[in-house]
């Protein structure tokens, strides 16, 4: 028969308030009954099974209101003596003690009873069960669902605590069938539970799974044995080798194990995201070392990182732990000698030099002045000699390979050419550069990007504005990041991963919000992303335009901007109210909250601005310029519509190309004919017509042998929108021939 037995404690409290209720009173509840409310609610969502001691609150306060707390656990199945309740020493709290070590479960209600100052009484009760004690097998720890309570043994093969610089406390462990991840413990498991690798720990918590990675929470750790057992490196080369892909059960189920590869190809690496790749086969992974948990310390980890960027090329052996992103097979070191290097491939004087050039990169696009080291010598083969030679003034390449970039008045593209010499030996490879003077468009910045090698990065950080079309992996409340991909400025053939991107605002997004996100972009393996460590600006678009106003200044009286600009700001002042007769405005704007940095927009006009108001947000293009100190819009500045602002943007970068020029890809404006410029023809079905967009007129493009349905009956006046390749043909911006419209 089942033992009922009641085990209490009383707690007396007198100290002061150590919990309070999110609500105040009511003429429809009385205090007891907030105060048990809100009891339910702190607690309604607690899991059920509680395989280790907890803690619970001692009194609540309503609106100034102390109410004593009093816990009973009443144990309706298992040993009678399996939960007490224990008082803390100050009395703010108690805890839960529960038996860890149960043979059989334990079934219990645990009751609260709130007592007001006049011996009134009301009480709330929450299930609770004490899982029966079972150590797992790993296969048995595998299947094991979600949430539910789980005990594992094995020897600790690596320790990631907040002790030594990492932000959260975690464990490696593994047995002889696989291995086991500790994440997030509440204790440090260096100060706190004395644990070392090589000791043989049990470990009890809640399985979960982030990402494809087995997991165990809110854990308590347990030191069996403190000898220290040295774990052998499983062999996995032949698996490896093997796998259908990185996501093959053969080398991931067993994630957690300490294992080796022998044989690899050291290959890239990418710095930022802590990424030391190799190849083995015909797959490429990489060790990864996380700036937020890694099993290494710094000093370690800058030995690894500079013997693997010193032994590219070289045939290797790496060890680590399995782990897996996304289901995917990487490596976590362990040690410093992750990595062991066998030897430098033997390879003739030209097949050195076919080396080096396939592993010689140089960034694409620059956006700022700048100065940047190129090799002189092979990374692997040293014996392989590199010159460079610069065809552009802009770029100057100094005896020590130091290339330094000032960016001229207009957007140019520097070409620089690599010499490699070994021997008799030598080859060439030539990059272009594209320097760009001013704000690129969201187009141009995801053109530059599509244009990156694999690992390679665009200079500095950049903001796009797009639309979230898929969620790659959802808001992870441990990480506190989301991966999702957008798409910009309509270019649905080239998406933009936003990687691990961080914000306000970030748990709630949904595919179709649109959002402004700012970081690093690279080409990541072939997908082009912004990296680890982006950052969610916020939903709909936000400019970052301080570079332009401060850039503005820094003009010097009667000097102007080099090319047009375009800014968007909250009106601070009706400088000269709309004329009827000029058909014009004057206000000043503040550009993101830069109060000490208004800017005038002297005579502004364009639709609507005749009904503008101060605190409205608008956008404005033209030239800026220094007016005896005041720094404004030149006259003829136009108010632009939010639909405009990127075509006014592939304007202002049509009219910086240098002759025989073109912008990159298909590019596509909405203008009224200003002017037919060939009429159309019957033999060749084509017609050449000039367009203004978004009503600026200084910068008209010419619609060069344009065709399309109802071509032939195209008038000055008419609205088309045309797409095509923009360049710069002997001074004269245009679409090129074979561009196409609709109307």
């Amino acid at each position: 028969m089942t033992m009922k037995k009641i085990l209490s404690c009383v707690i007396l409290l007198a100290l002061c308030v150590t919990a309070f209720a999110a609500c105040k009173t009511s003429d429809s509840k009385d205090t007891l009954t907030l105060a048990k409310d809100y009891l339910w609610t702190l607690y309604r969502d607690k899991a059920e099974a509680t395989p280790s001691d907890f803690e619970r609150i001692g009194t609540v306060s309503i609106d100034g209101t102390d109410l004593s707390v009093e816990w009973t656990a009443e144990i309706t199945s298992g040993p009678a003596e399996g939960v007490k309740i224990v008082a803390s020493e100050d009395g703010k709290t108690v805890t839960v003690d529960v038996d860890e070590k149960t043979t059989e479960e334990i079934v219990y209600t645990l009751k609260a009873t709130l007592k007001d100052a006049d011996g009134k009484t009301a009480e709330v009760s929450f299930k609770h069960k004490v899982p029966a004690f079972k150590e797992l097998s790993w296969a048995d720890y595998v299947a094991a669902a979600d949430d539910s309570t789980v005990v594992v043994k094995g020897v600790v093969t690596g320790i990631m605590a907040k002790s030594k610089g990492n932000s959260t406390n975690c464990l490696y462990l593994q047995d002889n069938d696989g291995g086991y991840y500790v994440y997030k413990m509440d204790t440090d498991p260096v100060t706190d539970d004395k644990v070392e690798v090589g000791m043989t720990v049990r470990v009890s918590g809640t399985r979960a799974t982030y990402s494809g990675t087995y997991e165990i929470t809110n854990a308590k750790v347990e030191i069996v044995d403190q000898n220290k057992t040295a774990v052998t490196a499983v062999d996995f080369t032949e698996k490896f080798k093997n796998a259908s892909d990185l996501k093959d059960a053969a080398i991931t189920a067993q994630q957690g194990m300490l294992v080796t590869l022998k044989g690899i190809e050291i290959t890239g690496e990418d710095t930022s995201g802590g990424y030391y790749k190799f190849k083995l086969g015909n797959y490429e992974s990489y060790v990864r070392i996380s700036s937020s948990v890694c099993p290494i310390g710094k000093d370690d980890q800058k030995k690894l990182t500079e013997g693997h960027a010193s032994h590219t090329g070289w045939t290797a052996n790496v060890t680590g732990v399995i782990c897996v992103y996304d289901g995917a097979f990487y490596l976590t070191p362990v040690s410093a000698d992750a990595f062991e290097y066998v030897s430098l491939p033997a390879k003739d004087d030209a097949g050195m030099i076919s080396f080096e050039k396939d592993g010689l990169s140089v960034i694409s696009t620059v956006t700022g002045d700048t100065e940047i080291t190129l090799p002189v010598k092979g990374k692997s083969y040293d014996k392989v000699e590199i010159s460079w030679a610069s065809d552009n003034a802009a770029a100057v390449i100094g005896a020590d390979g130091k290339l330094t970039i000032k960016l001229p008045d207009t957007d140019t593209t520097v070409k620089l050419t690599a010499t490699l010499k070994c021997g008799s030996a030598t080859d060439t490879r030539v990059f272009e550069i594209k320097l760009v003077a001013t704000e690129m468009s969201y187009t141009e910045i995801v053109e530059a990007a599509y244009k990156l090698e694999k690992g390679a990065s665009l200079s500095g950080t950049y903001r796009l504005f797009g639309k979230i079309t898929k969620i790659n992996t959802a808001w992870s409340d441990q990480y506190k990041n989301i991966t999702v991909t957008i798409e910009v400025a309509g270019l649905a053939d080239k998406p933009i991963m936003c990687f691990r991107m961080a914000g306000d605002g970030a748990e709630s997004l949904a595919v179709g919000d649109e959002i402004t996100v700012e970081g690093t972009i690279k080409n990541y393996d072939g997908t082009v992303e912004f990296d680890a460590k982006c950052k969610l600006i916020g939903k709909g678009e936000h400019l970052d335009q301080s570079k332009t106003v401060n850039a503005a200044y820094g003009l010097a009286e009667g000097e102007s901007m080099s090319s047009s600009s375009i800014l968007k700001g909250v009106i601070s002042k009706i400088d000269d109210a709309w004329s009827d007769q000029y058909k014009n405005i004057t206000v000043t704007i503040i550009v993101d909250g830069m109060t000490d940095k208004p800017i005038k927009c002297f005579r502004l006009k364009g639709d609507g601005a005749d009904k503008l108001t101060d605190g409205q947000t608008i956008t404005v293009y033209g030239t800026i310029k220094n007016y005896n100190g005041t720094v404004e819009f030149d006259s003829g500045c136009i108010l632009l519509a939010d639909a405009d602002v990127d075509a006014a943007k592939t304007l202002i970068a049509a009219y910086k190309l240098a002759e025989n020029t073109a912008l990159d890809g298909e590019r596509t404006l909405t203008g009224v004919i200003t002017k037919i410029d060939d009429a159309w023809s019957d033999q060749y079905k084509y017609i050449t017509v000039t367009i203004t967009v978004a009503g600026i007129s200084d910068k008209q493009i010419k619609c060069f042998r344009m065709t399309g349905n109802g071509a032939d009956k195209l008038a000055e006046g008419d609205k088309i929108t045309v797409t095509g390749t923009i360049k710069n043909y002997k001074g004269t911006v245009e679409f090129d021939a074979k561009c196409t419209f609709t109307k």
